[in-house]
């Protein structure tokens, strides 16, 4: 008796989708090297004079009162970005912030698939994790929520259809010293992470922790992990107010770069409206 195998008909979908994903996904970073600011920098131009080359740079500099994840996948328009929207920032300078910013901040967001999240998720301890929590998802709108209402803020929730990618395609953070920076107006500019908070008050030790995660989350599986090498680095790209803030925080962005071999570069630019 002849025996005749089915077709795993569903089995061959899952591999389709999944070879589909890996070319979409390798298509994106051979179009994020054509990207203008990729391309000069690789070509060693300064990124100061990049950026000032771009209409709209000096609009990019603007109040904001939207806080948002760091992610760059969910940061469109006016908004600040801290990590997981607050999720990893220690209790005393949180309440600082709170203090500070109540009733200042108008909207506060989470988002799915959040890395912040899920990292803040892995270190509670099992009677630490909120009732009815059982997600690093379900973690993150908790605790945003929170945030919110502490903040006097509208809460919003960001699904998976809203956001730019399903994968992480950011190719550089910005460390924002100025807590002002908005790169809307600058449609060259490449897909990033932006941590506001240095120019929020947050303390250099914090900060520290908020990159490394974010550079992790890029270099790691759920972004162009490998792809990025000391020929094609991922750039941390520091915002400043002025020349003495550009140097600090330069040297605080080179102590996590550094966690990183030579995958990571680091390039600066100061704000038009401050550097005078």
């Amino acid at each position: 008796m002849i025996t005749i195998e089915k077709p795993n008909f569903e089995q061959e979908a899952q591999e389709k989708a999944k070879n589909m994903e890996k070319e979409k996904i390798e298509n994106a970073w051979e179009e994020s090297r054509k990207n203008e600011v990729v391309s000069r920098l690789l070509a060693g131009e300064n990124l100061q004079k990049i950026v000032e080359t771009f209409p709209g740079f000096k609009e990019s500099f603007c109040d904001l009162d939207t806080i948002d994840c760091s992610d760059g996948r969910v940061l469109d328009g006016k908004k600040i970005g801290i990590a997981g929207s607050l999720i990893l920032l220690p209790k005393i300078e949180k309440e600082k912030f709170i203090e500070a910013y109540n009733s200042k901040i108008k909207v506060l967001t989470a988002h799915r698939d959040c890395g912040a999240a899920d990292a803040a998720f892995k270190l509670l301890k099992p009677e630490e994790i909120p009732e009815g929590v059982k997600t690093a998802d379900e973690y993150g709108i908790y605790c945003a929520k929170k945030n919110a209402a502490d903040l006097g803020a509208e809460f919003r929730f960001l699904d998976i259809e809203e956001m730019a990618s399903k994968n992480h395609n950011e190719i550089g953070l910005v460390l924002d010293q100025t807590g002002r920076f908005n790169s809307t107006n600058l449609e060259n500019f490449p897909p990033h992470f932006v941590c506001t908070g240095a120019g929020l008050g947050f303390s250099p030790e914090y900060m520290k922790i908020e990159m490394e995660t974010l550079v992790g989350i890029a270099l790691g599986h759920h972004g162009y992990g490998e792809r990025f090498a000391k020929e094609n680095p991922f750039y941390i790209m520091v915002a400043a107010k002025n020349s003495l803030d550009q140097a600090n925080w330069s040297t605080v962005a080179r102590e996590v770069a550094s966690k990183f071999g030579d995958k990571v570069k680091i390039e600066s630019f100061l704000s038009p409206e401050e550097q005078k």
